[in-house]
């Protein structure tokens, strides 16, 4: 199977010297792990303020009026960076990676370690690199905006079986999620081209793995300057189980109820003009119709110094 080349690092090493730290309190382990990683930090010379969030929208603040620093670090999931983002874009400092979620799609793209060391040497390293982001209804995301299945399994992890299981809990409300799930009925633009489908997931991203291991394209790059977009009609859960492989590995080609494609701008809306939610970076925040855009390489953040070709 081919693969896509890794995201081209934008710059050699220029480790900080003066951080500012957010750690969501919530992710798992996040106490312990966070203590770890900003321990390795400090051994490598690097001065660290920590701020526990006590919400995202405090965060929001506390980032908007940050003295200067060198970069910002973020402990937490995919939706603690994603929730913070609207901040993160405005300073435009080089921005850190703690993974404390359930699935860590963006690091996992990124090639950003999980362990709290790794992820600390990361920074110590100092390579950057520049990302792509998304815009859908006025808000940024990371990863992916999707439709349908995705929006109900979104609304069954929080509970005690994702705190328990972590990545483990995905499979679980998948299969929930099939049973109560109905097939929408969408008119999808991509770049001005327009058609109707009916379809039960639809996913179109900057990112590179989305849903807990879910991969969006497996050509997709984060700063390739598109957004990749696939949706599926399976008629049964057989033909669920056909498409799994291929949604797993970012493989689905065009036919037998899959759509795939690129573009710059895909506008959804459904066909009855009833409003239907949007699933964001794994948060239930907007809702059809909606306008999704790139923009591309619009944020740095601290990579593996191997991303570099």
């Amino acid at each position: 199977m081919s693969q896509s080349a890794p995201p081209e690092s934008t710059s050699g090493g220029h480790p900080p010297t003066k951080v500012d730290c957010f750690i969501n309190p919530n992710a798992r382990a996040a106490q312990e792990m966070a203590e770890t990683f900003i321990e390795a930090l400090e051994q490598a010379g690097i001065d660290v303020t920590v701020h526990w969030m006590s919400s995202c929208e405090q965060a929001l603040d506390d980032i908007a009026n940050l003295p200067e620093t060198d970069a910002i670090l973020v402990g937490g999931g995919d939706g603690t960076v994603s929730g913070l983002l609207p901040a993160l874009l405005e300073r435009r400092e080089t921005i850190g990676i703690l993974p404390l979620g359930t699935a860590n799609d963006f690091a996992r793209g990124a090639g950003i370690p999980t362990t709290p060391q790794a992820a600390a040497k990361v920074i110590s390293e100092g390579h950057r690199l520049s990302v792509d982001t998304g815009l859908v209804a006025d808000r940024p995301f990371l990863n992916v905006a999707s439709l349908g299945i995705s929006v109900e399994i979104a609304s069954l992890h929080e509970d005690r079986a994702k705190k328990l299981l972590g990545r483990f809990a995905y499979p679980i409300r998948w299969a929930e999620a099939w049973h109560k799930h109905r097939p929408l009925k969408l008119k999808i633009s991509t770049d001005g081209k327009s058609r109707r489908a009916r379809c039960s997931l639809l996913a179109v991203g900057c990112g590179r793995h989305y849903g807990g291991g879910l991969t969006l394209d497996e050509q997709a790059q984060l700063n390739d300057g598109m957004l990749h977009l696939y949706y599926v009609a399976p008629r049964n859960a057989l033909h669920w189980l056909w498409f799994l492989p291929g949604l797993w590995r970012g493989t689905l080609k065009d036919g037998d109820g899959a759509h795939t494609g690129t573009a710059r701008k895909v506008t959804i809306e459904t066909a009855s003009g009833r409003a239907k939610k949007v699933n964001v970076d794994g948060e239930i925040v907007a809702h059809t119709p909606i306008n999704i855009t790139i923009r591309p390489q619009s944020l740095t953040i601290f990579a593996p110094a191997e991303r570099s070709n």
